[in-house]
């Protein structure tokens, strides 16, 4: 007898929850092919849009992971199970975590901006967070500068993005700067001149561009003058070197002297 009420027991239960689980089965599978065909269409359309291939694989598996936890729920409830408390808890757990990576998670934010956007790339001579280097990497936390002294900097990215930056891009032309302050009476052409050999001495200037010198500042005792000469941005650090010690040895073969009581604001 009591066999017969274990028999007629599991025939009530699988009456009851087998339709159910065979459901419950043919979602999880269908639910799973579906998730695996969007994750692949999704990595297509990201590799059609040039997306950072560090980037690619944190998104489809983000999407994968957040379908394959909704399906889960989807399929629970068909069977049976309460989902209310499962999603009480991982929401729980999410602002816990959230909470603790806080500084992380704002420089993997930065790190996503910066790759998919594309302020600076590797190669670049970049200014940022008061420091000065050519990009080495970036990462999806901090960003990786080498100075010319090939010191190794590493800069949290919510750090680069939260201020000003300064890049200096391969391939692109830009304007190397020396700011001197002579003597009031100093000859402009001479000062032109002396600007125009040192240049001419540079191997890395553009012959294209000619050189800038302008006048930013005057007074009785000195003048403040701007020199500067175009180069590519791969030689900026170069030519930055170079351009002290070219105008040094120019002015003084032509006797151009520095304002001597403000000397050190000079070159």
């Amino acid at each position: 007898m009591e066999q017969k009420t274990y028999i007629q027991q599991i025939n009530d239960l699988l009456m009851q929850y087998g339709p159910k689980v065979l459901v419950a089965v043919l979602i999880l599978l269908i639910g799973l092919w579906l998730i695996q065909r969007i994750t692949r269409t999704m990595n297509a359309m990201l590799v059609r849009r040039n997306i950072d291939e560090s980037l690619r694989p944190f998104f489809t598996s983000l999407v994968d992971v957040a379908l394959k936890v909704a399906l889960l729920l989807v399929v629970a409830g068909q069977v049976g199970i309460e989902t209310t408390s499962f999603i009480a808890v991982f929401s729980a757990m999410a602002f816990a975590v959230g909470l603790a990576l806080q500084g992380s998670l704002g420089n993997f934010a930065s790190g996503v901006l910066i790759l998919l956007f594309r302020p600076y790339r590797v190669g670049d001579l970049l200014a940022a967070a008061d420091h000065f280097g050519e990009v080495a990497e970036i990462q999806i936390f901090n960003t990786v500068l080498i100075t010319d002294h090939a010191k190794r900097i590493v800069i949290p990215n919510s750090k680069v993005t939260e201020g000003a930056i300064v890049n200096i891009a391969k391939g692109s032309e830009v304007l190397v700067e020396a700011t001197v302050l002579l003597e009031s009476a100093t000859s402009l052409a001479a000062v032109r001149e002396a600007a125009e050999e040192a240049a001419a001495r540079c191997e890395w200037v553009l012959p294209n561009r000619p050189v800038d010198v302008a006048v930013t500042g005057i007074n009785r005792d000195d003048m403040k003058v701007d020199i500067g000469w175009w180069t590519m941005g791969e030689h900026y650090v170069a030519t930055q070197d170079f351009i002290h010690e070219a105008l040094r040895d120019a002015f003084e073969k032509r006797q151009i002297k520095l304002a001597k009581e403000r000397r050190r604001e000079g070159m």
